[in-house]
């Protein structure tokens, strides 16, 4: 069921991209579904949309979400209420949609079933898939990540580069959930494209897996693998980069990674620590040391239900070391000028301690 928060919505139809992208003056604004639009990345990508402000944009949201953020960002937003696990909701949600962006799925490292990683980063993106399909939707953006390459043979990798051996179930989720994708490109015109997100950084994350709050509150004993170096994002180039690559002429069946901003684990906590005024943990743990523990963490999670504060996934994948990865393409094809990282981190560190 289709519902608006506010009114002022109109459903139409739109003409096809002008040579310049989209056109400066559409008759009609084209509607633009978001999956997993109350999401960290999916609030940023709503307003990126709302401030280009050629689109009708029209949400995919859970019955029980939190909308308040969203609507306070227009009276115009559209809700649909669905999930992306279940398949007959998103017929209303993508009906006369000519893009859908589908930013839902779990972004996390730990689940007490694993099987979550897969009913939505796989099946559930399969879902989105095979309902664009149905709808004839024009453009599909998925968005990934850099860790769906897994262990690749080369660094730095690039868009091309095959996919190695995944250290967590989070990597191998979704890069199942984009083969599924680009297997419909192949075979049944998905017109699909798919930007890998490094690891994104900003105000308003409400996931622990960036350790900006623990390390902010002055929570953190020790680093762990403190010479790995990391790629990183600003949330609000990422909400840029999916929308260029949305609106870019000819970026279907293209893919795009999305993010250069390096830092190994030492300098990411000390540029933390200095924002913060909180002193970064000299002792450096091997990984090898913290594998017991880890593994007793996990059993004693999977007993309680509660996050453990090392998932092994996480240890698995700083085992796995340095995953750096070429982000040309992204700025050649789709202009991209990237924040530095300690801006993005200067955000997230007021809003804490704020």
């Amino acid at each position: 069921m289709i519902f608006n928060a506010l009114p002022g919505v109109i459903e139409v139809h739109c003409d096809e991209l002008s040579a310049s992208g989209v056109n400066s003056m559409p008759a009609k604004p084209r509607i633009v579904t978001v999956t997993g639009a109350v999401g960290f990345v999916g609030r940023h990508v709503v307003q990126r949309l709302l401030d280009d402000g050629r689109f009708a944009v029209r949400c995919l949201v859970r019955p029980d979400s939190d909308v308040s953020a969203l609507q306070a960002m227009s009276a115009k937003l559209q809700f649909v209420a669905g999930d992306i696990t279940v398949p007959d909701t998103l017929v209303d949600a993508f009906q006369d949609s000519w893009g859908v962006i589908n930013v839902a799925g779990y972004r996390e490292f730990w689940s007490q079933d694993r099987d979550q990683f897969y009913a939505l980063n796989e099946r559930g993106a399969r879902n989105v898939f095979e309902a664009c399909l149905a709808a004839e939707v024009k453009k599909v953006l998925q968005v990934s990540t850099p860790l769906a390459f897994g262990l690749p043979d080369t660094l730095p990798f690039n868009e091309e580069t095959p996919a190695g051996p995944h250290a967590s179930d989070y990597a191998r989720s979704k890069y199942q959930g984009d083969q599924v994708g680009w297997l419909l490109h192949r075979e049944q015109g998905l017109p699909l494209t798919t930007v890998y997100l490094a690891a994104v950084i900003g105000a308003g994350d409400d996931k622990a897996t960036m350790e900006v709050g623990r390390m902010v509150e002055g929570k953190l004993p020790a680093l762990v693998g403190a010479d790995t170096t990391y790629t990183y994002v600003y949330v609000r180039d990422a909400a840029d980069a999916i929308f260029k690559a949305l609106v870019k002429r000819n970026s279907v069946g293209q893919s795009y990674l999305i993010g250069n901003q390096r830092a190994t684990t030492r300098e990411y906590f000390t540029l933390i620590g200095q924002l913060a005024g909180v002193a970064v943990p000299k002792r450096n743990i091997p990984e090898a040391w913290l594998l017991p523990v880890a593994r007793g963490m996990e059993w004693l999670a999977r007993t309680t239900g509660k996050r453990p504060v090392l998932p092994i996934d996480v240890l698995k994948t700083t085992m796995a070391g340095s995953l750096l990865f070429d982000a040309s393409r992204s700025i050649e094809a789709l202009g991209m000028q990237y924040t530095p990282l300690q801006t993005a981190l200067a955000e997230a560190v007021e809003e804490l301690q704020q």
